[in-house]
């Protein structure tokens, strides 16, 4: 589900049985799973792009994710993914692990546009930096004050 006001994709996800360790709550890669599928939903789903534009592949370059909290058998979270930022060779998405308001995870992940017949990097194709560009989430210039 897509939220255009806040520019935020929601993924809903339950743990299950295959997703629990020992200790009876959730491997961390079973958390970068999560993340994966959100982002697969989102860029194929909800923004309606190809994983593979134009002969272009799509790569992880960069992956950070801070742990806060477990997630165990059975709950019920969801996975907010949104875009950061896009430059020509580049796309950034944050997210955001919830168990309702509760923050469990927060991670960022880098994505870089690949030739796929040569290997080397190269420039997103125009089309879909197109696509994306309405969905980043524009941070406020420096100029800008806020009264409170």
């Amino acid at each position: 589900m897509y939220d255009a006001s806040s520019k935020i994709f929601t993924l809903p996800v339950t743990v299950e049985f295959e997703d629990i360790d020992s200790y009876k709550i959730v491997h961390n890669t079973r958390i970068l799973d999560y993340l994966e599928r959100a982002r697969v939903r989102f860029l194929t789903g909800e923004m309606g792009l190809d994983l593979y534009p134009e002969g272009t592949g799509i790569v992880v370059y960069n992956l950070e994710v801070r742990f806060n909290k477990a997630a165990f058998l059975l709950d019920r979270l969801e996975v907010k993914v949104f875009v950061s930022s896009m430059d020509t060779y580049r796309l950034t998405l944050g997210y955001r692990l919830l168990r309702r308001r509760e923050v469990l995870a927060r991670a960022s992940c880098g994505l870089a546009f690949m030739d796929t017949a040569a290997g080397i990097l190269t420039a997103a194709p125009e089309s879909y930096r197109e696509r994306i560009e309405p969905y980043i989430i524009k941070k406020p210039s420096a100029d800008t004050t806020t009264v409170k």
